[in-house]
């Protein structure tokens, strides 16, 4: 009987993406002493991911047959390799969904744009938590998604509804240009990415600002907050 239930033990596993070693290093003291949650594997970049991914499931093909794992990220938005924006984070998730892997986000950029942008099925992420919050918030969160579920800090969750409201009164590329600004593109980045002419992305950006009743990038930021 002993001997079956080590058959089908169930191996709960986190990733930590981070580029900060003194944080990982913290959250890997909490989770280990107050949970039965191991980490698997660590990366402080986008870079870094696919040998990440690769020693998972290594991991993962070894212990076939003895074990169902239950694997959960946790990404910061703001990464090594990405120090200007947010994209290495919301794509570091992306790669994760792509292999089964659920994340949650764990940064001090939480804004409702921030919150909004991260939870959307564009990007994926099943999880959001405050780097302001404590440890004990963060593993709520893992558990709920392990378990299939969506979680979001709840004083951060007026302010996603808040800036739901808003980007309503905007079109598709409206809402693309102004999540690109909340990451911190500068215009020539946005143009590029989205494959537009400079001066058509600052009609856009002539749109958002009426919408918003703003007169320039800094009191959009904060309306963004």
């Amino acid at each position: 009987m002993y001997l079956d239930f080590l058959f089908f033990l169930t191996m709960k596993r986190l990733i930590l993406i981070d580029d900060h070693k003194l944080l990982r290093k913290g959250i890997s003291a909490y989770i280990t002493e107050k949970s039965d949650w191991i980490i698997s594997a660590e990366a402080e970049s986008l870079s870094e991911l696919d040998s990440v991914i690769r020693k998972i499931n290594a991991e993962t093909k070894a212990s076939q047959g003895s074990s169902e794992d239950i694997i959960v990220a946790i990404v910061d938005l703001q990464l090594k390799d990405s120090p200007g924006d947010f994209s290495g984070g919301f794509q570091a998730v992306k790669i994760l969904l792509s292999h089964g892997i659920p994340s949650v986000i764990f940064s001090s950029h939480d804004t409702g744009t921030c919150v909004e942008r991260a939870m959307s099925a564009e990007v994926g992420a099943r999880g959001f938590v405050s780097k302001v919050s404590d440890e004990k918030m963060l593993l709520t969160a893992i558990d709920a998604v392990a378990d299939g579920n969506l979680f979001v800090q709840p004083d951060l969750v007026s302010a996603m509804l808040e800036k739901r409201s808003l980007f309503s009164a905007l079109t598709k590329r409206e809402q693309e240009v102004t999540n690109l600004i909340a990451e911190g593109l500068t215009n020539l980045q946005i143009a590029e990415k989205l494959n537009i002419k400079l001066t058509t992305l600052e009609n856009y950006i002539s749109i958002i600002y009426a919408k918003f009743g703003c007169k320039d990038r800094l009191e959009l930021l904060e309306k963004l907050k």
